[in-house]
């Protein structure tokens, strides 16, 4: 099954912030810090079964130098979107795989 996605060009303060608060949570303070400095050119949130999550994590994690962190919601245990931050063609690169892959459409 195909999973949802948005892609963020460019995301606000607000929803860096916001995004930083839920992929944080549980994260070495290394990992916390790495993403304050890292370029936040764009945004690919995935949403979909945790196997799905983990799969597309993978791959975004082998073909593209981003960040991939779980955005956690109300419930921790939960895992339903996957974020990959970095700079615009990293982002589209990871999106381009995932569509290669048929894990997005």
């Amino acid at each position: 099954m195909a999973l949802n996605y948005k892609l963020i060009l460019a995301p606000s303060e607000s929803v860096k912030r916001m995004l930083a608060r839920r992929m944080t949570f549980g994260k070495a303070s290394s990992e916390a810090d790495a993403l304050k400095v890292m370029s936040w050119g764009a945004v690919l949130m995935v949403q979909g079964s945790v196997p799905d999550l983990f799969y597309a994590a993978d791959i975004g994690a082998k073909i593209s130098p981003v960040f991939v962190a779980e955005v956690v919601g109300n419930c921790p245990q939960n895992i339903v979107t996957m974020a990959f931050v970095g700079n615009v063609a990293d982002v589209r690169q990871v999106l381009d795989a995932l569509k290669n892959e048929g894990v997005v459409s």
